[in-house]
Order: C-alpha cells, then structure tokens, then sequence
C-alpha cells in the first residue's frame, strides 16, 4: 500500500512538471510573438549552443541516480540581461527539452526534465534580475542566481525520489557529495560571470532592433561554451565506453567462471563493473522504465549429491530412486530469465551502448550455463553407479574429504562400511537379474533410512558406504545405524520369492577433524570384515549386526592427557569490538589442539575429556598464564587493549581450583584486566561463597562475565545471581535477527545492561547486516567471524601492527552507532589492584 502510494504520487508530481513545461514553451510563444527577437539567427545559435551544453552533466554523489548537473544553467544569462525574460525562458527550456529527448528518446521523460528545468530557470531569472534591479553588483547577482536554480533542482528531485538519498536508498542525504556539488556550482557560475564579461554589451540588446548588426558579438562566446561543453561530454562518453569495455572484458576474461560461486551473483558483479546503474537484479519479468535488461540461460544444478559439479551443493543421499534429495528438489527452482539495470528518475538515462555491454554479459552467463550444463551431465555420468543411482566410489572420496574439511569442532561424522553377506551365492543360484533387484532394493532403503545432510554411495560389487554427518557422540551415530540395517532387513519380493537381505556393517565414528580422512574408512572397513569373520566362526548367521571400530576414541584419552601435561595446547584469540567506533577493546583465549596423526580435536571433546582426566584445572590454568603474557604483547603494540577474557565454570574460582593461582598470578600482570567467562549453565548452584569469591576477585581489578546466556533454559534470575561486569549473549539468541522477536528479546537484555550498568556482547556476528541491525536496538558490543576468527598469537600480533585496533578488516565499516554515546569498554570502569 505504502509503495503504491509512492508511485501515485510520484506520477502526480510528473504530471505537474510536464504541465510546467508546456506552460513555460506556450508563454514564450506568446511572448515571441507580442514582442519579435530582432534577430532569429542569435536565436537559433543560443537554441543550438544549450541544446549541446546540456549534452555535459557531471554527478554530483557517490551513487547512481542523483540529479546530475551540467553549465547550461549558465545561458540563463540571456534572459536576466535581456529585456524579455519570458522568451528567453523559455527558449532555454526549449533548448534544454531537445537535448534530453536525443538522450532520453522519450519525449514524456524530457518534458518531466523540462519542468524541472524551468522552476530551476525561473528561480534563476526572478532572482538575478530582482538583485539587480534594487542595486546589487551584477556579478553577485548572477552568482545567486545560479544558486537558487541549483537549490530549487535539488529540491524538486528530492521530493520526487521521495528523500531517498543516502547510499543504502534509505531517507537521506549521505548518498551526495558536498565536493562535487560544490565543484559544479563554482564550475557553472564561473561560466555563467564570463559569459557576463564578455556578452553583457551586446546581450542587453538582443531585443534591440537599432543594434542588431552588432548582435553577432553575442554568438561568440555561446559558441565557444558550448563546444567545450561538447568536448567534455564526449570525453565523458569515452570514459563510460572504456568502463563498458573493461567490464565486457573482465567477463570474458574470467572464462571459465568459478563453478564454486553462484553464476548469477557473478553475473552481476561484472554487471555492477562495466554500467552504472543504481541496482540491479535477476528477474523473470522484462526491463520497465528507468530499467535496462539482458536474457540469459537459466543454470540449474543436476543433483546435490556429490562434492563437485551438479554434486557440490550437499551430501544429501535420501530421497526417491534418482539420488536427488527432496530438500533440494525444492530448491532447484529455475531462476529469472532477465538481468536487470536500474536507475533513480533523477539521473543520466541508459544509453544503447549500456544496454549491448548489459546484452554481451548475458549473453557470457547464457554461454557459461550452458557448458556447465554439460559439463554437469558428463561430471554425472562419471561419478554415477548406473544400475542404483548411487554416486560411485570415486564421488564418494571427494565428499568424505569436503565433509570432513567443512564440519565445525562440535560436529562429528561416521562412516558405515555396509556389505551384503551371502550375495554371491544369490546371484550363483537366482540369476544376476535378481541379484541387481536386491542391489536396487538396498540402494533405495538406504536413500530413505539417512538424513538429507548424509550421504549414501556404492562403492563396490555388494558394498555400500553411508556418511552419517552434523553428530554429536558415538551413541547417536550407533542409534542411525541400527536404524538403518532394521530397514534394509525388512522383507522384500524378488523373483516371486520372499528374500530379507542380510548386512555386515563396520561403524566408525570420528568426533574432531581429521589429518587423513581415509582412516576413518580402513576403521570402518576392518570392522566390517571382523563382523564376517565372526560370522565364519560361529557367529549369529541369520540376523544383521553392526561392529564398531574400538581404537579410533580410546587413545584420545592418552593423547589429551600427555597434551595438558607437557603443555602443548594452542591458545588462539578472537576480537571482542565497541561496535560504535569499530574498535577491538577485548580478545577471548580459546584452547585448540591438532594433533599430528589424528588431526584437530574439537574444542567440546578436549574440555570433557580434561574433566574425566581431573586437568580441568591445570588445563585452565595454561590458558590464563599463556593469555595474560599475550595480553601484555597486545598492549604493547595497541595500548588500548587492555582485557583478555578466559572461559571457566564457576566452580573453578575456589582456591583449592584455580583461585589462589588466579590470585597470585594477575598481580603480576598490572596493566591487563584479565576477565573471567563463567558459563552460564555453571551458575545455576552458586553459593555465597563463590559470590563472596567473584566479588573479591572485581576488587583485585578482574572482570566477571557471564558466558552463553541464552544457550539452553535461560533465566532472568541469573542476571543478578553472580555480580558481573559483562554480559555475553549466546549465538542462539541471534542467529535470525530478521525476526522481530529476536530483536526485542536482544533490545530488552540491552536494555538489563544499561539498567543494571554492565556491558552486554553479543556473541557469533557473522554479517554487515547483523551488525546493522544490532546497532540499530542499541548493542554496542559484538564479537563473531564478521570481526575475526579464533587465531593464534603470532596472527593476532601481525593484524595488530597492520591495522590496530580496527574491529573490520578487508570490509566495508559498519555504519555509525546510535545518537546516544557509546558506553566506554568494561576495561576502564575498574582500577587494576596492585
């Protein structure tokens, strides 16, 4: 309704100044004809001259689609120098009408150009020629006039684009620069004081009849204007022809386009380089007004299931007999079939070299689509077991490597090695073609026993693979499992007989990250065969069993044990940020470990296992000495970086835990305010003694925090059940800040913080429009990869010499904060004891 509303108004408004317009050229017919110019011939070269003055517009903002000025303003000298201002008005207005109709080739559009021209004119005219007659220098006078025509386009165009000025297209004024505004009016009343100068003897006479010999004077310098006025347009039109070409280019160039991106955001890009537009967009509807557009091929992948080509957007392996998962049967919707340009009203319109660069980009992406499409089919031919639908063996190795790349610490993967026992026998006395049956049987059980994010392949002659992936213990990987063998076991009918097929099936289970992702494979594989082994010595016959591979999860208790005792964690740090002035105040330590034969162990399973090992303690107690030394390097090369902050459980802080070392250990560290991050769910059984010991550590100059609010079964009491100085709300709470109700839930706890005087941070900003919006309810306080991700030392040292404390690196700055001051960083509202 709102939009609708708009439009109507913006075509009443055009309406009006076509009105204008044809008002203005009918009242300079008039007065033509009341009062005759002496001389047509200066007419039609002061016509010629500001129809091939306008042809010049230089912008006047950082974006398309603001007004443009150009010096045809400056003619307007004519008309406050002449004795008929009317016609000459309005012969500028003609003037001004020609140009923008070759421009535009739309009448209706240069008419609405004309109306707004002639208020401009007008305001020009009534202006100057008011000064001069009460006194004014005529220079002065003129200078102001070509103020007031500049003002009253500006604001004409700004109530046409509804104020929608700034960068973002939101209401205001950021989007123009002050520089070239400037710059174009000094350009334009320098012209219009020197058309003065050198005219103002004769142009006041131009409806002089007794002078008119002498009125060829007056052609002169309008000649020479407008000439280097052409001149310069069309070394503007070679610069946008040179940037259509680049552009052109570059597309072409970039052959083959990466099959990793998205060809239509890539499209865009190359788009975006070679025509200047205000937006563009991918469409099914063809280009408008204001709008350019290009055709292209629609690009649609062929199967989600593999690691590369039409495999390489999922894992997928459940759905109907063709592979595709029914998840991304839904996605695979045919894009829009236009590319398009877009500018305001107000700016310079499309031209016919605009639309062949827009056309040749196209038609570069039509190309692209139409070799990936053949590419896909191939890649899938190749990587497809023809008789199952099934990817092959080779498909099978890529994902496992991807998945195993891609998952986060906290995300485990299983691999089951399935073999079909007794199946050479069966096809030795039913037939080969029955032997395919129960093939395509068991392929189609197990699309639909696994989740759309795992992965199903046949590997071999009778062997299955599944990739059970996003795990979060061996248990659950065990419970898919059995699952999956009760629905491959249930009865099927081949041939007119009843056959149940029969499974040995090898588990693997990997709970981090791995160096050789191939080892999770020979595990699964050599308990599978252990399983048929068993089977051949006495072992259950006739029902399916499932063997797990035992060595892969007992010797990480050995290995995180020897890494705490010879401490070779690695501590990495990632930035905590003052949103409002972009700047790091704070780094979180964070412990990781690769290990060399098994690879990285997440986070999750590292802590655990220090617990079951009782190196909680000294594990933390690593943390901090090693966090506290790195503190005071950071401070040396960024002096405003003065807080580091660990991550305990409020047990911890009892001396017989970490709290005399912690007592002992940050005196020496007088110029770092160490913080401690007590996890939320840890508070829930807090006594006065560790209250007492939390408040006893603020007043030795330490920072309490609470960690992960909002992570499970939050409570509004456990915002004053431990005295703190920071408040850390968890991912969870804004994973999608587009839904009002996070916002108000994120805006209230903002709200606790300032009420209650600690600093809230908002944890895991991924994106701009995240920080945007946080900004926007008032968070000053954000901490997530859009800032940083988790790095070692010696990598926090090298972005610190290069770029301080700068929150963003290699990004655009998130905009500035709210109209309130920004509160200061929980580092200077306490002294440091010592």
């Amino acid at each position: 309704m709102i939009e609708q509303t708009k439009r109507k108004a913006f075509a009443a408004m055009s309406f009006v100044l076509v009105v204008i317009a044809l008002g203005t050229l009918a009242a300079g017919v008039a007065a033509g004809l009341a009062s005759p110019p002496p001389s047509w011939i200066v007419c039609l070269v002061f016509l010629l001259s500001v129809s091939v003055t306008a042809v010049y517009q230089q912008s006047i903002g950082r974006m398309p689609g603001l007004p443009p000025f150009g010096i045809a303003s400056a003619f307007l000298v004519v008309a406050t120098l002449g004795v008929n201002p009317v016609f000459d008005v309005s012969l500028w207005v003609l003037a001004f009408f020609i140009s923008k109709a070759f421009s535009t080739r739309s009448p209706w559009t240069a008419l609405q150009w004309s109306g707004v021209a002639a208020l401009g004119a007008t305001a020009f005219v009534a202006l100057s020629r008011g000064l001069i007659a009460v006194g004014v220098w005529p220079v002065v006078a003129i200078v102001a006039g070509v103020a007031a025509h500049k003002l009253v386009v500006l604001l004409v165009e700004f109530l046409r684009d509804a104020g929608r000025w700034n960068i973002d297209h939101s209401v205001g004024l950021n989007g123009v620069s002050p520089a070239r505004l400037f710059a174009t009016f000094v350009l334009c009343a320098g012209v219009a004081v020197g058309l003065y100068i050198t005219t103002s003897g004769v142009l006041r006479l131009v409806d002089g009849p007794e002078e008119a010999l002498e009125l060829g004077r007056a052609t002169i310098p309008l000649l020479v204007v407008a000439l280097a006025a052409y001149g310069a347009a069309k070394r503007r039109q070679t610069s946008n022809s040179e940037r259509r070409l680049s552009g052109v280019v570059d597309a072409a160039r970039a052959l083959p386009w990466n099959v990793e991106e998205d060809p239509k955001e890539t499209m865009i890009e190359f788009a975006r380089k070679a025509i200047d537009a205000t937006d563009f967009e991918i469409r099914r509807t063809p280009p408008g007004r204001n709008e350019i557009g290009a055709r292209f091929a629609p690009l649609n992948p062929a199967d989600p299931q593999l690691d590369t080509g039409p495999f390489a957007d999922s894992a997928g392996g459940s759905g109907d007999d063709d592979g595709v998962t029914q998840e991304h049967r839904q996605d695979a919707v045919e894009p829009p079939d236009y590319l398009i340009a877009s500018r305001k009203n107000g700016g310079n319109p499309f031209t016919p070299d605009d639309e062949l660069a827009l056309d040749a980009i196209g038609h570069i992406a039509s190309e692209t689509a139409r070799v990936r499409g053949a590419y896909d089919t191939l890649l899938d031919r190749v990587d497809r077991d023809s008789l199952t639908g099934l990817p092959n063996y080779n498909a099978f190795q890529r994902s496992l490597a991807r998945l195993n790349e891609d998952r986060t610490y906290a995300s485990g993967i299983a691999v089951l090695f399935i073999d079909l026992d007794q199946f050479k026998r069966l096809n030795d006395t039913e037939g080969h073609h029955i032997g395919d049956e129960v093939l395509a049987t068991v392929a189609t059980r197990l699309r639909a026993s696994v989740r759309p994010h795992d992965f199903v392949a046949r590997v071999g002659g009778d062997e299955f693979v599944v990739i059970l992936t996003k795990l979060q213990s061996l248990a659950e990987s065990k419970s898919v499992a059995d699952q999956i063998v009760a629905n491959i076991g249930e009865p099927a009918t081949l041939g007119g007989r009843e056959y149940r097929p029969l499974v040995s099936v090898g588990l693997a289970y990997s709970g981090h990250q791995e160096t050789d992702p191939q080892s999770i494979v020979v595990d699964a594989d050599h308990s599978m065969l252990s399983i048929k082994k068993s089977r051949r010595q006495g072992g259950p016959a006739f029902e399916s069993s499932i063997g797990i591979s035992p060595h892969r999860s007992s010797r990480i208790n050995e290995i995180v044990a020897k890494a705490i005792d010879d401490g070779v964690l690695n501590v990495v740090y990632q930035p905590i940020v003052n949103t409002v002035d972009d700047k790091i105040w704070a780094f979180e330590s964070l412990v990781r470990y690769t290990h060399p034969e098994l690879g990285r162990i997440s986070t999750s399973s590292l802590i655990e296992k220090a617990k079951g090992l009782g190196r909680m303690d000294l594990l933390t107690k690593q943390v901090i000495e090693a966090s506290l030394r790195s503190a005071r390097e950071f401070r040396k090369v960024v002096p405003t970086i003065t807080v580091v902050t660990i991550n305990l459980e409020v047990e911890q802080i009892r001396d017989e835990h970490v709290g005399a070392f912690l007592k002992d250990i940050v005196p020496r560290y007088p110029d770092v305010s160490l913080c401690l991050e007590l996890n939320e769910r840890s508070t829930k059984d807090i006594d006065d003694d560790l209250r007492a010991q939390a408040e006893h550590f603020r007043e030795l100059g330490m920072l309490i925090a609470l960690d992960d609010y909002g992570s499970e079964a939050s409570s509004v009491g456990a915002l004053v059940r431990i005295p703190m100085d920071i408040l850390k709300i968890d991912r969870s709470l804004v994973d999608n800040l587009d839904d009002t109700r996070q916002r108000e839930v994120v805006r209230a706890l903002q709200g606790f913080g300032d009420a209650f005087d600690y600093s809230t941070v908002i944890e895991g900003v991924e994106t701009q429009d995240a920080v945007d919006i946080l900004i926007g309810i008032g968070v000053r306080h954000a901490q997530g990869f859009f800032y940083g991700r988790p790095v070692p030392f010696a990598q926090t040292m090298s972005r610190l010499k290069a770029y301080g404390a700068a929150g963003t690196v290699g990004r655009a700055v998130p905009a500035s904060g709210p109209a309130s001051a920004p509160a200061s960083t929980p580092a200077s509202t306490r002294t440091t004891a010592g």
